[in-house]
C-alpha cells in the first residue's frame, strides 16, 4: 500500500547538530524500553513522517526490523509473530491511509486475543484539520477493538520522564488479563531527523500487567458439581490450551467423569486419547447417532468449532451447557449458555476434579454412565475407519491434501490454516496428531492476511506449513513480498479449486442459476497461482480441486459414514 513516497524529500531537514532533535530522543526511549519490556520483533511500512521511529528500532542492537512495503499484510505480519510467541510485535506506520490499512489485522488481535502493538505517526496538531497532505483524523481510530489507545501529542522536554512510563504501558496492555492490540499514535513535527539527545534512564516502574491467573470460584463448583453426574461432553475450541499441562489436566478431568472430548484442531487438545472424538460433525449428520448421542452436560471451553452441525446440535439438545474461557471470550451466538466463566483453563478443571473426588469419597456421588462413553467410542471407531479408508483411497481429495500435510509435519512444527475449506476440512476429518501446533485466524474467521499471518509465525523460528484456499491466497498475495530474503522456513501449500469452493455448501448453491451462483459465488479466477508465487522468486505447491468433485466427494464421505453407524 506504500507504493508512492509518502512525502517530500523537503520533509528531511538538514540536521543541526547542535540542536537536540526531539522526535529522534524521545523515539530511541520507546525503542530501548520496548525491548527491556520483551519486545524483539518490529515490522517497519516505509513512510516518511515515521522517520524517527523507524531509524530508532533499526538501530536499537535489541529488535529486529521486518521492513514491509504494504501496511496491511505488515500488520498480519506482526500478527503472526504475536501468534507464535506470545509476545507482541510492533507495526510501525507513516500517516493517512497507511494508518487505516492496519484496521484489519487489529480486529482479528481483539476477537483472538493476540497481543499486537499498533504505532502509526501522525502530523502534529497545528497541521490537523487544514487540508495538509496525508492527514485523517487517526484518533482512536480502530475503536473499542484496542485494549488501550496512547495520544501523548508531539515530544517535548517537559514530558521527558513520561516516555518510557508510555512504552512499558502500551506493552503491559497487550499482554494483561485478556490480550490483544493497543494503538499508539504518535505526532512528529519536523525536522523529522536530527541529534539525538540524552534518553532518560531505565527504571523500575512497578508490577507490569501480568495475566491473572484463577479458576473456578468455589460457590460456582458447588453449583456444579452435581452436574458432573449427568452424561455430559467436552467440546475444546481456540484457547483450549497453552501447554501440556492444560492438556492432561482436561484429560485428567474427562476420564473421571467417563465424558467424551470433541476438539477442534486449533485447540491443542486434538491429540491421541481414548475420549477423543474427532468425527463429531459426519457422526452428527447421522440422525440415529445425533439423538442416542444427546447429553445432558456440556462443559465448552474456549472459542466456537467450525461445525455448524456440531455447534446447531448442541443448541437444540436442551443440555446444561457452561462455558469456560481462560480471557473471558465466551461466544453464545445461539444463547444458549447457562453460565459463561472467566477463568484459566486448568485451574477451572482442577477445581472440578476436587469437587468430582470429594463427592465421591463422601459417596454422594453416582457412577458415571459407562454405556454413554462407549457408545460415543463406538460412532468414533467407525467413522474413523471409514474416513481413513477413504481419504487414502482418494489422495488427490481436498481432504486428503489437508490431512496428508498436517500427517507429514515434523515434531515441532506449526500448521497454519486458512478459513473456509481448509479448516473444515481438518476438523471434520482430520485424525489426532501430537508435536505439531495448528493456528487459523479465527477471531473473526476472515480470509484476510493468511499468508502473511504465517510469514510472521515463520519469523520467530517456527517450522511453519501454510495450508491455504485460492482465494485466500489471492488476496494475500502481498504476503510474499521480500519473502526470499526474510529468516524462517515457511512452506505453503494452496488448495486450487479455482474459486470460493465455500460457497459450494451453502443454499446458494442450490437455489440460484449455474451462472449467476458462479458470478457471485463460484468468482473462477484462472490464475496461475505457482507463476504468480514465482514472479516473487517463492515455489509453491498446488493442489488442483474441483469444485464439484469436492462437494460430491464430501457427500459420498459423510453417507458413507451413515450407512456404517447403522450397521
Amino acid at each position: 500500500m506504500s507504493g508512492q513516497p509518502r512525502s517530500t524529500s523537503s520533509e528531511l531537514a538538514e540536521r543541526d547538530e547542535t540542536v537536540e532533535n526531539l522526535g529522534m530522543s524521545f523515539s530511541a526511549t520507546l525503542a530501548d524500553e520496548w525491548a527491556a519490556c520483551g519486545i524483539t520483533d518490529v515490522v517497519v511500512c516505509p513512510g516518511s513522517r515515521s522517520t524517527p521511529l523507524a531509524i530508532a528500532v533499526a538501530e536499537h542492537p535489541g529488535l529486529r526490523v521486518h521492513v514491509h512495503h504494504d501496511e496491511r499484510s505488515g500488520a498480519f505480519m506482526a500478527l503472526g509473530i504475536g501468534v507464535a510467541s506470545g509476545r507482541p510485535a510492533v507495526v510501525l506506520t507513516t500517516s493517512g491511509t497507511a494508518a487505516v490499512e492496519l484496521h484489519p489485522a487489529v480486529v482479528e488481535a481483539h476477537y483472538q486475543c493476540v497481543p499486537l502493538l499498533a504505532v502509526t505517526a501522525d502530523r502534529p496538531p497545528e497541521l490537523q484539520g487544514v487540508g495538509a497532505p496525508q492527514t485523517i483524523n487517526q484518533r482512536e481510530l480502530f475503536g473499542d477493538c484496542v485494549r488501550w489507545y496512547g495520544e501523548p501529542g508531539p515530544p517535548t522536554t517537559e514530558a521527558r520522564e513520561t516516555w518510557r512510563p508510555l512504552a512499558a504501558h502500551a506493552v503491559a496492555a497487550t499482554i494483561g488479563g485478556r490480550p490483544g492490540p493497543v494503538h499508539l499514535n504518535l505526532a512528529f513535527r519536523e525536522p523529522l531527523v536530527g541529534s539525538l539527545g540524552e534518553i532518560p534512564p531505565r527504571h523500575d516502574l512497578g508490577p507490569t500487567n501480568e495475566p491473572a491467573i484463577w479458576g473456578l470460584l468455589d460457590e460456582e463448583v458447588a453449583r456444579l458439581a452435581p452436574f458432573l453426574d449427568q452424561r455430559g461432553l467436552i467440546v475444546c475450541g481456540a484457547r483450549t490450551s497453552m501447554s501440556a499441562h492444560d492438556v492432561g489436566v482436561v484429560h485428567e478431568l474427562a476420564e473421571l467423569l467417563s465424558w467424551p472430548i470433541i476438539a477442534d484442531a486449533i485447540s491443542g487438545l486434538r491429540v491421541p486419547h481414548d475420549l477423543l472424538v474427532t468425527a463429531a460433525d459426519p457422526i452428527l449428520r447421522h440422525a440415529r447417532s445425533a439423538t442416542s448421542l444427546i447429553p445432558q452436560m456440556v462443559l465448552r471451553i474456549g472459542g466456537l468449532l467450525s461445525s455448524r452441525v456440531l455447534n446447531e446440535w448442541l443448541a437444540s439438545s436442551d443440555a446444561v451447557q457452561i462455558g469456560l474461557d481462560r480471557y473471558g471470550v465466551v461466544p453464545d451466538p445461539y444463547q444458549i449458555l447457562a453460565k459463561a466463566i472467566h477463568g484459566d483453563v486448568a485451574e477451572s478443571a482442577t477445581a472440578l476434579i476436587r469437587a468430582t473426588r470429594h463427592r465421591q469419597s463422601t459417596g454422594s456421588r453416582i457412577e458415571p454412565d459407562g454405556t454413554w462413553l462407549a457408545a460415543w467410542q463406538r460412532a468414533e471407531r467407525t467413522a474413523r475407519i471409514v474416513i481413513d479408508t477413504a481419504l487414502a483411497e482418494s489422495p488427490d481429495s481436498e481432504p486428503s491434501a489437508v490431512a496428508r500435510v498436517l500427517a507429514d509435519l515434523p515434531t515441532g512444527a506449526a500448521m497454519m490454516v486458512s478459513s473456509s475449506m481448509p479448516i473444515r476440512d481438518l476438523e471434520w476429518f482430520a485424525p489426532a496428531r501430537t508435536g505439531v501446533r495448528v493456528c487459523s485466524n479465527r477471531g473473526v474467521n476472515g480470509i484476510d492476511g493468511v499468508t502473511s499471518t504465517a510469514v510472521g509465525m515463520s519469523l520467530t523460528g517456527l517450522p511453519t506449513t501454510l495450508v491455504i484456499g485460492d482465494v485466500a491466497f489471492l488476496h494475500d498475495t502481498n504476503g510474499l513480498l521480500g519473502l526470499t530474503n526474510r529468516p524462517g522456513q515457511l512452506d505453503i501449500v494452496v488448495i486450487d479449486n479455482d474459486g470460493g469452493g465455500i460457497f459450494s455448501f451453502l443454499p446458494q448453491h442450490d437455489v440460484l442459476e449455474t451462472d449467476r451462483f458462479e458470478q457471485l459465488y463460484g468468482t473462477p479466477h484462472g490464475v496461475d497461482l505457482a507463476a504468480l508465487a514465482a514472479v516473487h522468486g517463492v515455489e509453491i505447491r498446488v493442489v488442483h480441486g474441483n469444485r464439484d468433485t469436492n462437494l460430491e466427494f464430501h457427500r459420498q464421505l459423510n453417507e458413507a459414514i451413515a450407512s456404517a453407524l447403522d450397521t
